[in-house]
């Protein structure tokens, strides 16, 4: 009698312990709805918040807080090209400073490919094909970060003011991809504790 009254708390307790998993999943899942919840996730929340509010309000699907995130990353980084481009603002600023300097044209011209690789690795993550996973989607992101800070690097040991305006003009690229990437971390945590929780 009393093994068969061990049995059966047991079998409640494991049956209680499955539901709270469920539930525990469900309500992290529920807050990544709320704008705001998921820009506490991210390095830059202020930016994520002030930047994706007007565009999407303060709740939305997470796919599309995702969505619209890298889209802002990727209208910076375009924004960020026409500044290194030829004859562009940087262009000018090393002409003025120290013209014709070898070392700072060819960070430039190293910087436009980065950018152009930049640009190219978050519109990846933007693709509507069936084969691209989060995972893919975190590499693309983890990429184009690395892409702006290498096209940054380059211009290291050159003037300060030169330097200084490179770094202005990435900022909000840089800013946005590595907050697209902290977001669509999230979105990867909720769906595979969800996975957890139906596998219990």
């Amino acid at each position: 009698m009393a093994s068969l009254f061990s049995h059966q708390t047991l079998t409640i307790f494991i049956a209680s312990l499955m539901a709270f998993s469920v539930l525990a999943s469900d309500q992290y899942c529920n807050n990544l709805t709320s704008v705001k919840n998921i820009c506490k996730t991210t390095q830059f929340p202020d930016l994520c918040y002030k930047s994706l509010v007007p565009k999407i309000g303060s709740d939305a699907n997470p796919q599309l807080i995702y969505k619209q995130s890298a889209e802002l990353a990727l209208s910076e980084i375009s924004k960020a090209s026409l500044d290194f481009a030829t004859n562009g603002k940087i262009e000018q600023l090393i002409q003025k400073i120290m013209p014709n300097n070898r070392l700072a044209l060819s960070a430039l011209e190293s910087c436009r490919t980065f950018l152009s690789l930049a640009s190219y690795n978050v519109n990846n993550t933007l693709s509507s094909s069936t084969g691209v996973t989060r995972d893919d989607i975190r590499t693309w992101l983890s990429a184009a970060n690395a892409d702006l800070e290498t096209c940054k690097y380059g211009f290291a040991d050159l003037a300060e003011d030169v330097r200084n305006v490179v770094v202005d003009k990435l900022k909000n690229s840089t800013e946005f991809t590595i907050n697209s990437l902290a977001i669509i971390t999230e979105i990867d945590k909720c769906e595979r504790s969800k996975m957890e929780a139906n596998k219990n």
